[in-house]
């Protein structure tokens, strides 16, 4: 036999936790795999081995198996082949990190007669080397786990403070500033697209963009990603990126790391209020049940079948000349458990048109209301200047006593350590002092009359209003009155009709629950949806309200939606509770 058959046979196996230890010199595998490549084929050499090949692994944890497919072909070789004797690695913690997965390894090695040589461990097939194995591979679990915990740890202390520890979302730049001499890594606003980001978010507020009506809208304007190693020139951006986006609040300023919150040193590239009008859009598209598609249609998701509780669809259809006729089908009919017929949209629309004449307030009752609702605001507004004056009064005495231990810090007579701790509580109570007295304003008590004087407004005639409004604007307007609507079909006439509804939650304290319009044979159905949804009760909707302003004219201001932000409509819905109490029995 030659002396080169009787050679023995090696792989090497050359692996990096991360793609940054990749991404660090001009030749693409970095520092680190080359540096493993060359002091594996000197082992290699030193013990007379042939190398067969190499499996290269960058940028996969040593934690597991199952994330490292050069892993797994290469023990499919060891198995399969029978021509390899050796894996050379250059530490042991190469190959594993995990002393579980690394038992597993060894015994299946030594079960094939395969070495495992590490260049910088012991290595010896004897009770030794396997004691020692079993060492080094715990330390290198130890060392990985507790690298993790320090690495988590820092991060949370680092968006404690303010900073984001991950990289920068669109919009935003990675970057470094100069601190004292020293860099500190932080993010800044990304010149090129982050007017693009304000711009998804103004946009998607209007409610008259869907997801791929912005990724074009964007596109078309010239967007593109951040460049990378795989694309120099950035790519446009994806549908879930811009679903992501418009959730994201780092976009406030805010950072957030493991469910928790903080104020963010980044500038933020939107407001509050634009955030909040955007996350309503999101809700009243999306949040009803309803997904995009070819076919859609302003009143999908609002309407539930009277007779068996289920959701109505649009059923879109094609005749022999290629028309499309478009329906209103209950999912139960679809299921075979119910028997409601399918509606024309024509019928359907009508028919919800006609209900909006039962949201009417009377006049008289209009003027009741209004009168009210003056007499709620004058007394709020006088309880906040007396609570306002209360305030200031303990702010100053708070002031005062600060100015007082600050004369005595330094002087070696009281001890610092007692005062500090004082100092804190008197700055924890100013602070709290200081935000009461901004939410007593007289401002929002006088943006909440009017907020209200909106509301009974938009009730004058809802469905002349309706028919006013462009079509673009009949969504959002419907989902500004109504959170869902059973419907019937009159056995007389076979036209549907609106025999229950949930009211929004603006107009919750103004419509009471409506029963002279509902058919008698309601009950035997079941439950009235405003009892039977009560899921959704409370004021967690107010915003809903911002989407219908939209194109309203004389009749709506255009900033309705900052008059009902949070925490204004709050108060507005607290006064209006109050208020229409006295007058609640001559409504039914």
């Amino acid at each position: 036999m030659s002396e080169t058959s009787k050679k023995k046979r090696a792989v090497l196996y050359l692996r990096v936790s991360s793609r940054s230890q990749v991404d660090t010199d001009y030749d693409p595998e970095g520092n680190s795999i080359p540096a493993q490549r060359k002091a594996c084929l000197q082992k290699a050499e030193d013990l007379g081995f042939e190398v067969l090949d190499e499996y290269l692994e960058p940028g996969k944890s040593g934690m597991t198996v199952d994330g490292r497919p050069k892993f797994q072909e290469m023990m499919a070789r060891v198995r399969n082949s029978k021509d390899v004797d050796a894996i050379i690695v250059y530490a042991r913690s190469r190959m594993h990190r995990d002393t579980t997965d690394a038992a597993i390894t060894r015994r299946e090695l030594r079960k094939l007669r395969v070495q495992l040589v590490s260049i910088m461990d012991y290595t010896e097939d004897s009770y030794i080397g396997d004691l020692v194995a079993a060492i080094l591979d715990g330390v290198n679990e130890y060392q990985s786990r507790a690298s993790g915990a320090d690495v988590a740890y820092k991060l949370a202390a680092k968006a404690s403070r303010g900073g984001i520890p991950c990289l920068a979302p669109l919009g935003y730049l990675n970057v470094g500033e100069k601190v004292d001499g020293r860099e500190v890594r932080t993010i800044a606003v990304d010149p090129k697209r982050a007017p693009f980001v304000a711009m998804m978010f103004e946009l998607y507020a209007t409610g008259r963009y869907g997801f791929k009506d912005l990724q074009r809208a964007v596109t078309e304007a010239g967007l593109r990603t951040r460049p990378r190693k795989d694309v120099p020139s950035g790519r446009p951006v994806t549908i879930e990126t811009i679903g992501r986006l418009l959730r994201d609040r780092r976009y406030l300023g805010r950072v957030v790391f493991k469910g928790k919150e903080y104020d963010g040193r980044h500038e933020p590239l939107i407001t509050q209020e634009l955030f909040d009008r955007v996350q309503s859009v999101l809700v009243n598209q999306r949040g009803a049940g309803t997904r995009e598609r070819v076919y859609d249609h302003p009143l999908k998701g609002l309407l539930w079948c009277a007779n068996c509780r289920t959701r109505f669809y649009l059923d879109t259809v094609k005749n022999r000349r290629g028309l499309m006729y478009s329906y209103f089908l209950c999912s139960g009919r679809a299921n075979k458990h119910c028997q409601s017929p399918r509606l024309p949209v024509a019928k359907m629309e009508a028919a919800i048109a006609a209900h909006y004449a039962t949201l009417n307030v009377p006049p008289s009752l209009a003027g009741e209301l209004r009168a009210a609702v003056d007499k709620a605001l004058r007394e709020k507004g006088l309880l906040t200047a007396s609570l306002r004056k209360k305030l200031e009064a303990e702010h100053r005495r708070l002031v005062e006593q600060q100015d007082q231990l600050l004369d005595l810090v330094g002087n070696p007579a009281w001890p610092q350590d007692r005062l500090e701790a004082k100092m804190c509580r008197l700055r924890d109570e100013l602070g709290s002092v200081e935000e009461r007295l901004n939410e007593v304003g007289d401002v929002k008590v006088e943006r909440a009359g009017e907020a209200i004087g909106m509301l009974l407004g938009l009730l004058d005639d809802p469905r002349r209003l309706l028919k006013a409004l462009p079509e673009d604007f009949h969504k959002p307007f419907h989902r500004s009155y109504f959170k869902r609507l059973l419907v019937y079909v009159d056995e007389a006439t076979g036209e549907p009709k609106v025999s229950a509804d949930e009211i929004s939650s603006p107009f919750t304290p103004l419509l009471p629950e409506r029963r002279d319009h509902l058919r008698p044979e309601t009950s035997k159905t079941g439950p009235l949806i405003a009892t039977r949804f009560s899921d959704n009760a409370g004021l967690a909707g107010v915003t809903g309200l911002e989407p219908a302003t939209l194109g309203f004219g004389d009749r709506c201001a255009t900033n309705c939606a900052t008059l009902l932000h949070q925490p204004v409509a709050w108060l507005a819905a607290t006064i209006l509770r109050a208020a229409v109490r006295p007058v609640q029995a001559g409504w039914r």
